[in-house]
């Protein structure tokens, strides 16, 4: 189970409540989910509290202990109070670029993490290569002393928003070698076009084409080859952070319908008085214990340096999964007030809903954990 929070934690998880407590974040969440509007406004009030540096290194503003519990802490008030997750993925894209980078690249992230916003997309899935990684086919090659990407991405979180996308390409001549490029998306070649999403509109969604891409040997993130390993580390937490904002959602559905079933009236008592209810909100209560359990204990993996996939896709699967089943039954709880109009608890739903797929399909959570299991008890 999650340890207790020390003083200097609760004083972080503080600070966010009172953030959510200055004004009505809601009417604005609102506003940005309906025009497929990042929340700049809300994104730059929560890296003023320093919840993004929150898990860079050290030397670029990040915690020397329990920096994703503390993350995960932060994350959890804002969360049930309502907020909106879209900039949570600002906090994943930097600690790479100050990981890996050459220096010039790490000044280019201080610069851009200074505007308090998301400026660095990723960009690894393709058409035909989504959860099968090992069939992407976007390549650069080498001519005159410059390097040229050519290739399709997909399904890429914040492309039509961001100044810069890392991509990850394969050598042409071997089709071997995954290597991550920092490109600037104004370069010449490089076209993006937005997609309709169900869930997460908050977070832009693009297709980007790229056709004779010009880049410098300067612009390689990390070392040649090293793209593949890069990116499975990076999505195991990844899905620490996805199973933490599902959790998080739905927490908030279910206070919001616990609160209603307490003073929705109907046939001479509060329908929270029902068995009916109470079963609803005992099953979601005893999710929503388990999802806290499990997102902590990554956390705490994660700060130990012993997180391993087949835990990360454990802790995504089954809080995006139960997460669902709780907006689900919060919405039935709170009935035609959650689905008319637009209530979060709605938002949340279709939020999880998206997430189901993005950051690794449910179904690919189950055949990584299964296979983790596997190992672990071969003889």
């Amino acid at each position: 189970m999650a340890k207790a929070l020390t003083e200097e934690q609760n004083l972080v998880v503080a600070s966010m409540k009172e953030l959510m407590s200055r004004e009505n974040w809601d009417d604005y969440f609102k506003e940005c989910d309906n025009e497929h509007k990042f929340p700049e406004r809300f994104c730059k009030a929560l890296a003023e509290l320093g919840i993004h540096q929150i898990i860079n290194p050290v030397e670029y503003g990040g915690l020397e202990e329990d920096a994703m519990v503390t993350f995960v802490a932060a994350w959890e008030e804002v969360l049930r109070l309502g907020g909106n997750a879209a900039s949570i993925w600002f906090s994943t894209t930097y600690p790479v670029l100050f990981r890996e980078g050459t220096e010039e690249q790490k000044k280019l992230g201080e610069e851009l993490m200074a505007t308090g916003l998301t400026k660095i997309g990723n960009a690894a899935t393709e058409p035909g290569a989504g959860s099968d990684l090992g069939s992407m086919k976007t390549n650069y090659t080498r001519k005159g002393g410059k390097v040229y990407l050519n290739g399709q991405k997909t399904f890429c979180t914040d492309a039509t928003y961001s100044d810069y996308i890392i991509v990850t390409a394969l050598d042409a001549e071997t089709m071997s070698q995954y290597t991550n490029w920092l490109v600037p998306t104004n370069a010449p070649g490089v076209t993006i076009s937005g997609l309709e999403k169900l869930g997460l509109k908050t977070n832009s969604a693009g297709e980007i084409y790229l056709d004779n891409v010009e880049v410098d040997e300067k612009d390689m993130l990390g070392a040649e080859g090293a793209g593949f390993s890069m990116q499975k580390d990076d999505f195991n937490v990844e899905r620490i952070i996805s199973g933490l904002y599902c959790y998080g959602y739905a927490l908030c559905a279910f206070e919001d319908a616990a609160k209603y079933a307490n003073q929705r009236i109907q046939f001479g008592e509060a329908i929270g008085r029902t068995e009916l209810i109470q079963l609803k909100l005992a099953d979601m209560k005893t999710k929503l214990t388990n999802m806290k359990h499990m997102v902590y204990t990554g956390a705490e993996m994660v700060d130990a340096g012993t997180l391993d996939k087949g835990y990360a896709a454990m802790c995504k699967y089954y809080c995006v999964t139960a997460a669902q089943e709780v907006t689900d039954d919060a919405l039935q709880v709170l009935a035609g007030v959650g689905i008319c109009g637009d209530h979060r608890a709605s938002r949340a739903w279709r939020d999880i809903r998206a997430s189901r797929v993005s950051g690794g399909t449910d179904e690919m959570m189950i055949l990584t954990l299964g296979r983790s299991v596997l190992k672990e008890y071969r003889s």
